[in-house]
């Protein structure tokens, strides 16, 4: 391969990933991020992405990205979904095993890039209500990468997969597990017998399904 084709390559994927981020209502700041590439070039891919839709929607949103996760833990709604798409973003390779320090800085690339909008679209077509957006996912991301603010773990009561708030004492109960005690007015009891671990996929399948 040639490296004018290689260029071409990169360069063409680069676009198709600055077109998926910005369906996904991605901010300028945060596109130019994961593609390298300027805010003009992206504010072009924007207007062009718009001149061809029939109905056509906004710009690209200003401002910088949401940096915070906390508003994330103050809905169970949201906390589950953000589980879930942590989950897969473990799964799928964009967040490492193990924490990392500098996450914004390390993380994004049009690779990575990619594995993110897959994981998102994968989210939003198994919990199609979601109200979890891509620039909170991306922050969530971030912190999970990095591990200081909040990590994945799994229920201690049905060992889905679980956000764990670091700066909080909450119990590790999902959701779930939380919607029952309040449904029958006492703590899910703890399983006599201690389940067979998981394994992160295992655990998000699992996860997923309590979406249904």
């Amino acid at each position: 391969m040639r490296v004018s084709d290689y260029d071409y390559g990169r360069d063409l994927r680069g676009i198709n990933l600055a077109l998926r981020l910005l369906r996904h209502e991605a901010r300028l700041s945060t596109v130019c991020a994961w593609t390298g590439f300027n805010e003009e070039r992206v504010r072009v891919l924007s207007r062009s992405r718009r001149r061809h839709q029939v109905n056509r929607v906004a710009g690209t949103h200003r401002g910088p990205s949401p940096r915070r996760v906390k508003p994330l833990f103050a809905s169970l709604a949201l906390r589950s979904e953000g589980a879930a798409m942590a989950g897969l973003c473990r799964v799928l390779g964009v967040i490492p095993a193990k924490p990392i320090s500098n996450a914004r800085q390390r993380l994004p690339g049009v690779a990575n890039g990619e594995r993110l909008c897959d994981a998102f679209e994968l989210f939003r077509e198994v919990v199609p209500s979601a109200r979890l957006t891509l620039e909170q996912a991306i922050s969530l991301v971030y912190a999970v990468s990095e591990g200081q603010l909040c990590s994945l773990d799994h229920c201690t009561r049905c060992r889905a997969l679980i956000l764990v708030d670091h700066l909080s004492l909450t119990r590790r109960v999902c959701t779930h597990c939380q919607n029952e005690e309040r449904r029958t007015g006492a703590e899910v009891p703890l399983q006599v017998e201690e389940p067979p671990p998981m394994s992160d996929c295992e655990s998000l399948c699992f996860q997923l399904s309590l979406f249904d």
